[in-house]
């Protein structure tokens, strides 16, 4: 696997599977070289992750993170063993002065701290923060609510980074709340406060030390250490998280670049004239230049879960672009049985640059939210579904294309559903390696 862009840039943003992504960095030489890394992932309360489109009125999500995290909250057990994978990446990323941050809540933060106990050793626990996050109870249980998260900071050695002189209180109530983001509110779903990523940063580093943010959401960490001068580094495995991020921490003035993993061409991926990926790893120009040199001319089908948009700029008439998806049944969203669904194809027309759907309602049928869990039960009702989603086309009317960006050869296209594309403005490009 390597990265593109191959040249990595502090202060950058990966999108991907971050366990690939932590593990990448270590390849590359970031082994030892981070001072904090804060880890803010999912909670499995069950609640799906989703972005609400005023245009479209829905809530719109990545059916391969909804169906994990449906199966993550009926199997505790795999979400903690992801977990325990995470943690020990992490730890070899630290330097002898890290600390890792863990925020997490209390459905599963007793279960992960006995994790994070076996993984860094109970004396190297430094503490507990208790951050109250709303006035009044907002998650209701019977008499029980809550209105808190737990952070646990975690040393890597004894020589951890210490303020002098300096006792934080183990309650913050001055660091913000998830319901007053103000001017910085990116209306980003679980958006933490600068308030609470400033207190992080100042009583773990110094300027001018590198900081990593795993599940960077709407990119507060990052955003706040560009703002206090230290050096981050970021991730994410949502198409639309990545693109909030680097939108919000360029309105700083800076250029944030987006890396990406990629796999080189893999033979025992092709199966006569199918080449089916078995990682999640995007479809490369690595892979397609292998394919080119295997098979020449040969009409062949890809199926992979995703694409880098580069593909796009070139000449693939022997090839056909397959999505690998989670099925959607009437019972409900489905991981163990993958669809394949055709990949959208950006063509530029006379009339300007467009999308061209196979199925536009199966398409929109992916990617709204389908279903809910409430009261540890999954409510799912597939005639409503359809519905959502023939209101939905009714909004859309062929226009799949929310933003364009034009560059001397190819412009930038980004669907409604936080897909990217390049397309070339010439007919013909050659590829050249």
């Amino acid at each position: 696997m390597i990265f593109e862009p191959n040249k990595i840039k502090e202060n950058g943003l990966f999108y991907g599977d971050n366990l690939y992504i932590m593990q990448g960095l270590i390849n590359i030489g970031y082994k030892e070289k981070f001072d904090m890394i804060y880890f803010d992932g999912p909670f499995n309360s069950g609640w799906v992750f989703s972005v609400f489109n005023k245009r479209l009125d829905e809530r719109i999500i990545d059916p391969w993170n909804e169906a994990a995290t449906i199966k993550n909250f009926y199997h505790s057990d795999i979400y903690r063993s992801n977990y325990r994978e995470r943690i020990a990446t992490a730890r070899e990323l630290l330097n002898e002065k890290g600390i890792l941050v863990f925020h997490t809540s209390q459905k599963e933060g007793h279960y992960l701290k006995v994790i994070l106990d076996e993984i860094f050793g109970p004396n190297r626990f430094l503490g507990e923060v208790v951050w109250k996050f709303a006035d009044n109870a907002v998650y209701k249980k019977s008499q029980f609510g809550l209105n808190h998260e737990s952070l646990f900071f975690y040393a890597k050695t004894d020589h951890y980074f210490k303020k002098k002189d300096v006792s934080y209180s183990s309650v913050w109530d001055d660091v913000g709340q998830y319901e007053h983001l103000g001017e910085e509110d990116t209306f980003y779903a679980t958006q933490k406060p600068e308030k609470l990523m400033e207190r992080i940063l100042e009583m773990t580093t110094s300027e001018g030390d590198l900081v990593g943010d795993f599940y960077c959401g709407s990119g507060s960490l990052s955003f706040t250490a560009e703002k206090m001068n230290r050096r981050w580094l970021a991730s994410d495995n949502s198409r639309l998280a990545i693109q909030t991020a680097a939108s919000r921490i360029g309105t700083l003035g800076v250029d944030v670049t987006v890396h990406q993993l990629v796999e080189e061409f893999n033979r025992t991926y092709l199966q006569g004239n199918e080449y089916t990926k078995k990682t999640k790893i995007p479809f490369s120009l690595n892979e397609l230049q292998g394919l080119k040199n295997e098979l020449g001319n040969t009409p062949v089908t890809v199926q992979a879960y995703e694409y880098t948009p580069e593909i796009d700029l070139l000449e693939n008439q022997h090839i056909t672009f397959q999505l690998i998806m989670p099925s959607i049944t009437p019972e409900g969203i489905d991981a163990t049985a993958p669809a394949i669904v055709p990949r959208p194809v950006p063509l530029v027309t006379e009339s300007g640059c467009e999308l061209i759907i196979d199925n536009p309602l199966n398409w929109i049928l992916y990617h709204i939210v389908h279903g809910e869990i409430e009261e540890n039960q999954y409510v799912f009702d597939f005639a409503v579904l359809q519905q959502r989603a023939h209101g939905v086309d009714l909004k859309v009317m062929g226009n799949w294309i929310d933003r364009m960006k034009e560059y001397s050869e190819y412009y930038l296209l980004t669907d409604i559903f936080g897909y990217i594309y390049k397309v070339t403005k010439q007919k013909e490009v050659q590829y050249e390696r």
